[in-house]
């Protein structure tokens, strides 16, 4: 069943040429040009293949990157897609694009050649410092600027990946909303390809162009308003979202049916968080410049059963009983209340959670991936759960077949969910455990019984304090780390994650490695792990959630 709130699965709108030879499609920005996911089928040529009714795949001989909107051609006939592959190859398919960028301290908009030589690592691209590289030629002209904002139209000689956005922040000139190469909000990536012509079997050639989006003009001259940038920023959320939009409506035993659908300033809205759980939403506001009825007004326009409110002060932990539900109302805001709890399926996996049960709801949505790797690694090896929570990662080891798990958290109330947690996988046995005591307390009793297990996962709070012990993150990884590696088994592997916002990942790998020495043992390997597509981080922000896959000896 498709999900209500998933984007339409094309706009007849998107389309601006149309004959027998081409279909030219203006690509809004947030969906991928090409699946990422093979039968994901949310990408723009999946989706156009299913508008048109044919029954056999487009010819994908230009594309746009998820986040660049604007036109792209695809050839229909024999004759059009073997002239449009030639133009392909030998560089002659015109296309144009414009920037809206703001220029660093000294720097001036770039105008004339651009050619770079640009290297690729990880995914994001950098001119080459030395020799090496691909070339990448492109042209600039300045259209018109003010207050160190800009109008950049530019004319590629060569087609190189994020190459308009390498070239252009090289020069000082960043694009807004570009969270890899610049630090300039927006309410998304301001890059669109406005003409393009390509060679016609019956007319020589086919022109198409598009007017300059008035988002660009109205963000270089500084009159978007928050109203206008968050009605932007909000369809484009949605779209990126596609995969997992796809993920929920498939069948239960592979769904995925909670994630985020707005990631604050990585979706062009800061202060603003918005989860899926099944049919509802929850909504988190922090210091959100939009007014709370128009934020709710739109989401429930979207159709979803109810939504969820979560108002967030800084230091939650202070708020009175009173205070908390007139912060974090157990009812619905908007809509029919959720089932209590509320069955979600992660990667067909299911878990219980509570919407209107303070500020959690029982499964930290962040950690989706990671419980996807652990699970993947488990298969007949026992397994220690630290800081569990309701036991989310031990549920995913059991469902992968490990031999046996051990959940230790603080909060007893947490632990007893973790229970109820394996009574819906339908996993009990004395081989599954759960204590609720300091973490830190267990792991000094497990090392001396000599107790050892082959994958540990770590994920701590930023800040705890029990009885026995005071958590803080930063240096206090570098205790924490000995300590777990002094009850992990030889060749075993742990996952430590931290959701600390200050600390850095480069800073997060020094204290895991000073642990390591501490402990005395040798890693063999060290592996960041990458954050979830639906927690985008925004232009000039490192991701929050840090995650290292570590192995010993």
């Amino acid at each position: 069943m498709r999900s209500t709130l998933a984007p339409s699965a094309f706009d007849p709108r998107w389309i601006v040429h149309h004959d027998a030879h081409y279909v030219v499609v203006d690509k809004p920005a947030g969906m991928a040009s090409i699946e990422r996911e093979p039968g994901a089928r949310c990408s723009l040529t999946s989706r156009l293949v299913e508008h048109l009714g044919l029954s056999r795949p487009l010819a994908v001989l230009s594309r746009l990157d998820r986040e660049t909107s604007g036109l792209v051609a695809f050839p229909l006939s024999e004759a059009a897609q073997r002239a449009m592959a030639k133009a392909t190859e030998e560089h002659t398919l015109a296309k144009r694009y414009v920037a809206a960028v703001e220029l660093a301290r000294g720097a001036r908009v770039p105008s004339g050649r651009m050619e770079d030589m640009l290297v690729e690592r990880d995914g994001v691209v950098s001119v080459a410092a030395g020799r090496g590289g691909k070339r990448a030629v492109a042209h600039a002209r300045s259209l018109r600027g003010r207050g160190g904002r800009a109008l950049v139209e530019i004319t590629l000689e060569t087609g190189r990946t994020h190459q308009i956005r390498v070239q252009l922040a090289h020069r000082g000139a960043a694009i807004g909303g570009d969270a890899l190469y610049g630090a300039v909000p927006a309410p998304r990536l301001l890059l669109a390809s406005v003409a393009i012509t390509v060679p016609h079997p019956e007319r020589g050639a086919l022109s198409i162009t598009r007017p300059v989006p008035p988002l660009f003009e109205r963000w270089v001259d500084g009159t978007l308003t928050d109203l206008e940038a968050w009605r932007e920023a909000l369809p484009c959320a949605l779209l990126r979202r596609g995969e997992l939009f796809a993920a929920a409506d498939r069948a239960s035993s592979e769904a995925t049916t909670a994630f985020r659908v707005i990631s604050e300033s990585g979706d062009g809205v800061p202060g603003l968080a918005v989860d899926l759980y099944g049919d509802h939403l929850l909504v988190h506001l922090h210091d959100c410049a939009l007014a709370e009825a128009t934020i709710l007004d739109d989401l429930e326009a979207l159709g979803p059963r109810g939504i969820y409110l979560k108002r967030r002060p800084r230091k939650a932990q202070d708020l009175s009983k009173k205070d908390l539900e007139e912060h974090a109302p157990s009812a619905p805001v908007r809509g029919e209340p959720a089932d209590d709890p509320l069955v979600v399926r992660e990667h067909g996996v299911p878990f219980e959670v509570r919407l209107g049960d303070g500020m959690s709801t029982g499964l930290f949505l962040d950690q989706r991936e990671n419980r996807r790797r652990v699970r993947e690694r488990s298969a007949g090896k026992s397994v220690l759960n630290l800081f569990s929570y309701t036991c989310a990662f031990s549920v995913a080891a059991a469902v992968g077949g490990a031999r046996s798990t051990l959940s230790v958290d603080a909060s007893s109330r947490a632990i007893e969910r973790g229970r109820a947690s394996f009574a819906r996988v339908g996993i009990e046995g004395a081989e599954h455990r759960f204590v609720a005591d300091d973490v830190f307390d267990v792991l000094s009793r497990l090392a001396k019984r000599d107790e050892r297990f082959d994958l540990i996962i770590a994920d701590p709070p930023t800040f705890s304090t029990t009885k026995r012990s005071r958590w803080t993150s930063g240096k206090d990884w570098v205790g924490l780390v000995a300590k777990v590696l002094a009850v992990l088994a030889e060749g075993g592997a742990a996952l430590v994650t931290s959701n600390d916002r200050r600390m850095s990942r480069g800073a997060f790998r020094a204290f895991v490695r000073e642990g390591a020495e501490q402990a005395g043992v040798s890693l063999v390997r060290v592996v960041d792990l990458p954050e979830p597509l639906d927690f985008r981080a925004g232009p000039g922000e490192s991701p929050y959630l840090k995650g290292l896959w570590i192995e010993r000896r």
